[in-house]
């Protein structure tokens, strides 16, 4: 941010020198069309409907990599607190609670273990149309995507559902 000297704050006229100083200052910190900028994490405390947010080429969103689920009840899952999580340790039935949902949020979300695990909205979520506070399960190698279609719903994003010969689902 550039440094700028002010009249009302100085009480007196700007001297040549400290005009000069202001332009020079505000050329200094500006970016100009073709330059890469370099801000941070972008985060706000609430998300709006009607912005958007357009990025070229890659983009990396918020990832744990090795994320443990636990408990075998709502109360006791592993919050989640990333965008793409990846479930590197669990026994049969320990589960892993999303965020609460918000219209338009996304998550991922990948078994990565070899036993089922449960995923738990939070108490008055439902995903799928599920009661509320009902866990879904998600197979060993499976992952998933959901995306927030209420202030109280998360719902699955698969493109295509595949059921074996004996009706289970396969992803």
């Amino acid at each position: 941010m550039s440094t700028i000297t002010l009249r009302s704050v100085k009480g007196s006229p700007l001297t040549n020198t400290e005009v000069d100083t202001n332009f020079t200052n505000l050329n200094t910190d500006k970016y100009q069309s073709g330059d890469n900028i370099a801000a941070g994490t972008i985060s706000g405390s609430t998300i709006l409907s009607t912005s958007t947010l357009t990025v070229g080429g890659g983009s990396i969103l918020s990832t744990t990599a090795a994320v443990t689920a636990a408990g075998t009840v709502i109360g006791d899952a592993t919050a989640l607190t990333k965008t793409y999580n990846i479930v590197t340790t669990a026994t049969a039935d320990q589960g892993i609670r999303l965020p609460d949902v918000v219209l338009g949020l996304e998550t991922f979300i990948l078994n990565d273990t070899a036993v089922n695990i449960k995923i738990w909205p939070t108490a008055t979520e439902s995903i799928d149309g599920v009661a509320a506070s009902t866990a879904i399960n998600l197979a060993p190698g499976h992952s998933l995507t959901l995306v927030g279609v209420s202030a109280t719903k998360w719902n699955r994003m698969s493109p295509v559902i595949i059921y074996n010969s004996s009706g289970t689902r396969v992803n």
